[in-house]
């Protein structure tokens, strides 16, 4: 038995009117609050696609509801969740950042984070690593070159913020709590998880994706269910979406 985690990402900055307006189209009113707070015009933007991407996507994933019938709560954590509906609800995650919005979508019983970050802004990555990372990925990240150091640091970044949204904790106080371990391969990096968090909802599947020159896609996922029952393997596949209307 296999369960696929699928992650979706679409980029913004050439988005043409039409589609935008597809796009708020199908929120909620409270999504049209949310989007109307936001000072910057690319902010709002990003906002608005990353919701009607995550709908469009739920509806293609399940398909007996339509973008937007879709409606949500947070449960006791905090961490947003399907609300109503029969029988067991997909899991999802979303993110955004500038130019570019992800959403991954999976089983019920899978726990899911996604989080996509620009890596070519303008950050102090060593003063960010000795403060939120663990004293073995700041010893490997400093047997590195200036550029490789800077790859490597956004890699554990985006992974340490895509497990925080997968257990929806507390971002900052999470970070240096965990250690990941990564390894480059021909086909990829092989990652490894250690630390207190690494036991809940074991075990996890991570994957990093590049969509684009200066974004990168980080996913964690693990399965909830008891472990005679958690899928094996899990898989995580990663697409862009296109879509002009909803």
């Amino acid at each position: 038995m296999t369960a696929e985690v699928r992650v979706v990402w679409r980029p913004t900055s050439a988005l043409t009117t039409a589609e935008l307006d597809a796009a708020l189209a199908v929120l909620s009113n409270e999504e049209h609050e949310q989007h109307r707070r936001f000072r910057f015009p690319d902010d709002a933007r990003d906002y608005a696609a990353a919701h009607a991407l995550l709908r469009a996507e739920l509806s293609s994933w399940c398909g007996n509801n339509g973008p937007r019938d879709w409606r949500f709560n947070r449960d006791a954590s905090g961490k947003p969740a399907l609300a109503g509906g029969r029988g067991p609800l997909p899991s999802f995650s979303l993110t955004h950042t500038h130019g570019l919005v992800a959403c991954a979508v999976g089983p019920a019983d899978v726990a899911i984070g996604v989080d996509a970050e620009r890596d070519d802004r303008d950050v102090d990555t060593r003063r960010l690593a000795a403060r939120f990372f663990s004293r073995s990925e700041i010893a490997a990240l400093s047997a590195l070159d200036d550029r490789a150091r800077r790859e490597r640091f956004f890699d554990l970044w985006t992974l340490k913020e895509a497990v925080v949204k997968a257990l929806g904790i507390t971002l900052l106080p999470s970070l240096p709590s965990m250690t990941f371990h990564m390894v480059d391969r021909e086909n990829g990096a092989d990652i490894r998880f250690d630390g207190p968090l690494a036991a809940a909802g074991s075990p996890w599947t991570f994957a990093l994706f590049r969509p684009e020159a200066g974004c990168r896609i980080a996913v964690a996922a693990a399965g909830t269910a008891p472990p005679a029952e958690r899928p094996i393997p899990l898989t995580i596949s990663c697409i862009r979406a296109f879509f002009t209307s909803m």
